[in-house]
């Protein structure tokens, strides 16, 4: 089946079958969730088979004792698994793929994924690369963001991705793009708020929540949002990016500037360090519109 053919057959009503390896975990079930809604035939696998047939049971999907079982036949193939493992899916499940499926994986980094995808494009498997940019927590894929990271194919994969995911805002980024700019907006934030936390954590939260005012409350929620996620999916993103210490050093970096002014109590200094950055930051058309965003938010959260 060629790519025209699958994009034929999705466009149909008919039933796709769509293997999700990883299905019981966090994005696995969203997306399990996601596909079965659109009336789809769904199987789904994974490591830990007590987990993987009570979500299957409560989804109302079938499910496959292991991942060459899960993708025979199968129009797509999702891999939805750890970052450290995915290259390993990807070569696993490609042999026991037919000609003409798509196979495509959803990890937040791309570096060396995409070379095992080009790897089984030449299988015959038709290869997509996506980095949805939305956790487990989303009700609804309208208005959030799925990246397409191009493999073979620019103009086809992004246009299958389209298909797949119309209520999606599609936005593309070339693999090393994608794993720098993942850097700055996750592996950064991650580590802010994981130090933060542990800060936090030696002290007693109830009464700094008691004293804490609007910008403390907003960062609790967003800190403690950060640490329900698994440990080892942070430890993936921290150490598994390409990118992630370049700018956890930068972070450390101007923090040992602020530090050093307000040890010697360097206020001049301090201030044209702060409006320098503030003037940069300005140039953001929503800067001056954050402060009201926080309120708005705290006052969704109550």
């Amino acid at each position: 089946m060629k790519l025209s053919e699958f994009r034929n057959k999705w466009r149909r009503p008919v039933k796709v079958k769509i293997a999700i390896i990883g299905g019981a975990g966090r994005m696995g079930r969203w997306f399990t969730r996601y596909f079965a809604s659109k009336g789809h035939k769904i199987v789904i696998s994974g490591v830990k088979l007590d987990k993987l047939k009570a979500f299957a049971q409560e989804a109302g999907v079938n499910f496959a004792e292991n991942n060459a079982k899960a993708v025979k036949d199968a129009d797509l193939a999702m891999i939805s698994v750890p970052i450290p493992v995915t290259t390993k899916v990807i070569r696993e499940i490609a042999p026991h793929l037919r000609k003409g499926a798509v196979v495509t994986e959803i990890a937040s980094l791309k570096f060396g994924i995409t070379e095992a995808l080009i790897e089984a494009s030449k299988l015959g498997v038709i290869p997509l690369s996506l980095h949805p940019l939305f956790g487990p927590g989303a009700q609804k894929l309208k208005e959030n963001k799925i990246v397409v990271i191009p493999v073979v194919n620019s103009k086809a994969e992004i246009k299958l991705a389209k298909e797949l995911f119309q209520e999606a805002q599609i936005i593309v980024a070339d693999a090393d793009t994608h794993d720098r700019l993942m850097a700055l907006t996750i592996s950064l934030p991650y580590f802010l708020n994981i130090a933060f936390a542990s800060v936090l954590s030696e002290e007693d939260i109830s009464t700094l929540k008691k004293f804490g005012g609007t910008t403390f409350a907003f960062q609790l929620t967003l800190t403690e949002s950060v640490m329900n996620e698994d440990s080892a999916l942070h430890a993936s993103i921290q150490m598994h990016g390409k990118y992630a210490l370049k700018y956890v050093d930068a972070l450390l970096s101007k923090a040992e500037i602020v530090r050093k002014m307000i040890q010697e109590k360097n206020q001049k200094d301090f201030i044209d360090f702060y409006n320098e950055v503030q003037g940069s930051l300005s140039r953001d058309t929503d800067f001056f519109k954050a402060y009201e965003k926080v309120y708005k938010a705290l006052e969704a959260l109550r």
